[in-house]
């Protein structure tokens, strides 16, 4: 599952990488990204709630019904991680693992000073905006890409509070979470300062119950001007990982 704002298709060679390790290879899309059906635009009302409610269920029972007798893993990107967590809390039977890649909770405390200042800042400032035009034109201002107005309302409140208390849903995700009894590969990429290692345990201590493998990626020489997202294609290392991560838990 793809980071906030960036498309699917952006992870085919990450999938092409993984087919020729010898995995099944689904790549899902956040609402209102990409090839969703759903389009970001003023009226247009989704966040948090609707994609871990109504998204991932729809896309694990896809693939369970596809592939009934292959083990089936998460690998979550950033904000695909965070969100297929809250999925998993809820459902754990429908995975046998996790691969959270650069996947921080995204409390402002997990950052050093001043970038910590900078991202309660940011995110704020894409709730402020959201609240005017009625959805946050992330790609226009180039930061976080395009999302609902609730979207970022929903990242704002965890950016400030560090809880998944998610708006319009009634889940417990806090309580939840601490009660997934489920292996979690947590890979944490050098130099990236969109998921510092701080912020990748933040996420990975609310995951009390799972047994967490922690893992500090050097990115590969073409990774390094942008490491948030130059392993998708620069991912060798990566999909090493997740073979022997595979293995020993399959």
């Amino acid at each position: 599952m793809p980071a906030m704002g960036t498309r699917a298709a952006y992870y085919t060679p990450l999938a092409d990488a993984l087919l020729e390790a010898g995995f099944q290879v689904v790549i899902g899309e956040l609402r209102g990204q990409g090839s969703s059906s759903v389009r970001v635009r003023r009226g247009v009302r989704y966040g948090y709630h609707e994609m871990v409610t109504y998204d991932f269920p729809a896309l694990f029972q896809a693939v369970a019904a596809d592939f009934p007798r292959a083990p089936r893993y998460l690998v979550g990107h950033s904000l695909g991680g965070q969100l297929g967590t809250l999925y998993l809390s809820q459902e754990p039977h429908m995975a046998q693992g996790a691969i959270l890649v650069a996947a921080p909770s995204c409390h402002y405390r997990g950052w050093p000073f001043p970038m910590n200042l900078g991202l309660l800042a940011g995110a704020h400032f894409a709730v402020a905006v959201s609240s005017v035009l009625g959805y946050y034109p992330g790609r226009r201002i180039g930061m976080l890409g395009d999302n609902s107005a609730q979207t970022m309302s929903d990242f704002a409140a965890q950016v400030r509070t560090g809880r998944y208390l998610v708006p319009s849903s009634e889940v417990d995700f806090e309580s939840l979470l601490g009660k997934v009894d489920l292996p979690v590969l947590a890979v944490t990429v050098q130099g990236d300062r969109m998921a510092p290692a701080d912020g990748t345990r933040g996420l990975c201590d609310k995951l009390r119950s799972a047994r967490v493998t922690h893992v500090d990626l050097v990115p590969d020489v073409g990774a390094r001007a942008d490491p948030h997202y130059g392993w998708v294609r620069d991912n060798s290392a990566l999909v090493e990982r997740v073979r022997t991560f595979v293995a020993t838990h399959s």
